[in-house]
């Protein structure tokens, strides 16, 4: 996070009576923990601080000055929101607490769900939130669903003071385009806290893995065939169809007992097996798809893509291209995401 400390707390008595919380700030800039934000015209007040109070580390803390003055200062956005914390004498004390503490990722699966994260900074230029969590500044929380997660989120929340260094993300679950589900209700609770969140507009974190990644799943001979049918008939699926397709288990799903539709058989292709189901909830996004894709389609893709994703990016073989292929500003939505993990770090 970047910093902002007034220039009274290095000066005179006040610069005297919070030596100790100010120095520690400052530990957290050396640390690269977080950025200092400083005005140039600060850095002589900042310089006789350190020659009082720390002489023999003062020409390292007056570059550490200099550096943060002429770095970001100039082009740093001046909102409140903009992950800029100002401190002040009165919160001084409750700042480093909140600042010391590592930030908080929540998610529904840390071992899928980070996998995903990590490859998708690693395609966008965000690899900064891989190394803050390989330093120990940012921690991610497996929530065992999305319950556990909410559970955790505000928890966590009601251990910092003022800085609410928590972020949520997790799947929106949505069947259609637009779709306001249980996840946006759960993260409002989150957010009433002062966290951050982001719901994934997509149905669920799996729908980003691009198809280049899913044309390397399958290593056989038999199941390449059955890969290549299954890719050929999941490109025919528009943008909107693709984002809200079941990307693990396709159309297979089994009808809950005592549903509406529980009554309603599902359609067979005339072949052992192959049984589809197009749940109801798509309120007719999948209508125009050829009854022969649905039926190839009903398999899905399986558990393991977060994985393999991860894999095919460290090994190169991905790039940004291939995230812009999903359309629906799918890259621009990832970059925000990052953006409210950077807010937090």
């Amino acid at each position: 996070m970047r910093i902002e400390i007034p220039v009274d707390l290095f000066k005179d008595r006040e610069g005297n009576e919070n030596t100790e919380l100010v120095l520690k700030l400052i530990r957290f800039f050396r640390e690269a923990r977080h950025e200092w934000e400083l005005s140039p015209r600060d850095v002589d007040v900042v310089k006789e601080f350190f020659e009082r109070h720390v002489p023999t580390f003062a020409q390292v803390y007056l570059l550490l000055a200099q550096k943060a003055s002429g770095k970001s200062y100039a082009w740093a956005p001046r909102d409140i929101g903009s992950g800029v914390v100002r401190v002040s004498r009165e919160t001084l004390n409750s700042d480093v607490r909140d600042l010391e503490r590592p930030a908080l990722l929540i998610v529904e699966n840390a071992s899928y769900d980070w996998q995903m994260i990590e490859a998708l900074a690693n395609l966008l230029g965000c690899q900064d939130v891989v190394q803050a969590k390989e330093a120990n500044r940012l921690e991610v929380y497996n929530g065992g669903g999305k319950d556990g997660a909410i559970r955790h989120a505000v928890e966590q929340l009601e251990k910092f003071t003022r800085t609410k260094r928590v972020v949520l993300v997790i799947d929106s679950d949505s069947f259609h385009p637009g779709e306001q589900t249980a996840s946006h209700e759960k993260a409002s609770t989150v957010e009433r806290q002062g966290g951050r969140t982001h719901v994934l507009r997509f149905r669920e974190m799996e729908n980003y893995i691009p198809n280049r990644v899913l044309a390397r799943q399958a290593k056989k001979s038999r199941a390449q065939a059955g890969m290549a049918k299954r890719l050929d008939s999941l490109k025919k699926l528009s943008a909107d169809q693709r984002a809200h397709f079941d990307m693990k288990y396709g159309f297979k799903a089994k009808l809950p007992r005592g549903s509406l539709n529980a009554d309603r058989k599902p359609r067979h292709s005339g072949r052992l097996g192959k049984i589809f189901h197009v749940p109801s909830e798509h309120r007719g996004l999948y209508d125009d798809v050829h009854e022969r894709d649905l039926i190839i389609l009903c398999e899905g893709f399986g558990t393991d893509l977060p994985g393999l994703f991860f894999q095919e990016v460290r090994a190169g073989g991905i790039s940004e291209a291939d995230l812009n292929g999903l359309g629906l500003e799918a890259t621009q939505e990832l970059r925000s995401m990052f953006g409210k993990i950077r807010n937090v770090i």
